[in-house]
Order: structure tokens, then C-alpha cells, then sequence
């Protein structure tokens, strides 16, 4: 890499986290700054070393992928389970439960089809890691989510995100402490050894929630979250 593009890359992704930092609820439009993330030699070393964790490498040696069941078959499945809740945190959020592809980081991974998959599958599944975790969408929710990925996949894009979200935190003070006391539980749950990202959530949509979490060892970490009101949010019918 020349020193003139090494310079283009760094001014793009200190812009990308300042924008982020400033405007973090249209965080999407502003990570096509974060492109330049794809090719650092720390970044294709960690796809690498995750694609070959044992319980990613048999995921992505299959390409394992089952469609979701629609939101009505969701809710009608029991009360409590993972698909009932997923359908009430996207039907309540008006969330899409398949985020858009980002054109500008799609073209580095359509380059390499296991890098395409592996973004895939964490992009899908990035929500559904929100309610298992008990955190909302809040910036101090995508705080928490972003720090246990760090921990847990140890991947060095995740930086650029998380630092976004901790600038936002001095931007608006009022924020501040919350989002570092969830940067702080979701590094607790990963430093905890807990791994969302081999998950075959697929297969278990009619499980409850408490049991998913329970075989993941969330249970104890639940009680120190400071996302109390989020974690049994989706459980039961809305009033």
C-alpha cells in the first residue's frame, strides 16, 4: 500500500467514525467509510483464524443456511420461544430482520466466497444476537453487541464501530455512562467464553429463549446487565 492511499484510507475511516459518532442512528449509510477495513492484513488473518473455529468451520463448510419461517408462523409458535420473540422485537421495532447488503463492503467480499458468507451469516444474525443478549437498539445496545464481538470474534474491524459508538458517548454526555457500562457488560460476556456466532439458530426457533440462553451460559451474566427492562421485553404477548 502506498503511503498516498494508506493517508486516502485513514482520512476515510476517521471520517466514517466521526459520522457515526455524530449520527448514529443512520450508522449503515455512514459505514461505507469503513470499506478500507477489508484490506488490512490483521482483518484477512482474523477470517482466517474465525473461519476455522470449530463451530464456525463446519457452518461455513456447509454453507448452511435455512430460510426463516414468516412472522405469522413465528407467532404461532410457544409463547417464550426464539421465533415468537424475534417476531415481536421485529414487528414492534418495524425492523427489517434481514439488514441490506452494503454495496461498498460487498464488492471487497464478493472477492472471496467464505469471507462473503461468514459477513452474511453475522449480518442475519446480528439481531436476533441483540435479543439472545437481552440488549436493545439503542447506541448503548450496539455498544454492548459490538464489544462482545471484539471479545468474541476478535476481529480488529470491529474497532472502527465500537470507537464510533464511544465517541458518541462524549458527544452527548447524557449517554455517556450508559454506554460504558454496556461496553463493559458485553466484554464481560465475551471474556465469559460465550459464542453466539456457531449458533444454528435455525434449528431452534421453537426453543424458549431462557433455554437458548441458559446452554449458552447467559443466565448469571443477565443479572449484571444494565439492560434489565430489555431482557424479558419479547417473552409474552403485548398488553
Amino acid at each position: 500500500m502506498s503511503r498516498t492511499e494508506l493517508k486516502e484510507d485513514a482520512f476515510d475511516l476517521a471520517l466514517g467514525i466521526l459520522q457515526v459518532a455524530r449520527d448514529p442512528e443512520h450508522g449503515f449509510k455512514h459505514s461505507r467509510h469503513f470499506s478500507p477495513i477489508f484490506k488490512w492484513d490483521l482483518q484477512k488473518e482474523w477470517l482466517n483464524r474465525f473461519s476455522t473455529h470449530p463451530q464456525i468451520q463446519s457452518l461455513v463448510d456447509e454453507r448452511f443456511g435455512v430460510p426463516w419461517p414468516s412472522f405469522d408462523d413465528m407467532r404461532a409458535m410457544p409463547i417464550g420461544s426464539l421465533g415468537f420473540c424475534a417476531q415481536q422485537m421485529f414487528r414492534q421495532l418495524g425492523m427489517n430482520p434481514l439488514p441490506p447488503v452494503n454495496k461498498n463492503l460487498r464488492k471487497v467480499a464478493d472477492t472471496n466466497k467464505k469471507e462473503e458468507y461468514v459477513s452474511r451469516r453475522l449480518r442475519s444474525f446480528h439481531d436476533i444476537h441483540h435479543l439472545i443478549l437481552g440488549v436493545d437498539t439503542s447506541v448503548a445496545g450496539e455498544a454492548a453487541v459490538q464489544a462482545y464481538y471484539a471479545v468474541s470474534q476478535q476481529q480488529p474491524g470491529v474497532v472502527a464501530g465500537l470507537s464510533a459508538l464511544m465517541t458518541h458517548s462524549f458527544i452527548c454526555p447524557d449517554e455517556h455512562r450508559m454506554i460504558w457500562e454496556a461496553i463493559s457488560f458485553g466484554t464481560q460476556v465475551g471474556l465469559a467464553g460465550v459464542f453466539l456466532e456457531g449458533c444454528r439458530w435455525e434449528e431452534g426457533w421453537e426453543r424458549p429463549l431462557a433455554e437458548w440462553r441458559s446452554e449458552l451460559g447467559l443466565t448469571s451474566l443477565l443479572e449484571i446487565s444494565p439492560f434489565q427492562d430489555e431482557i424479558h421485553r419479547w417473552e409474552t404477548l403485548p398488553s
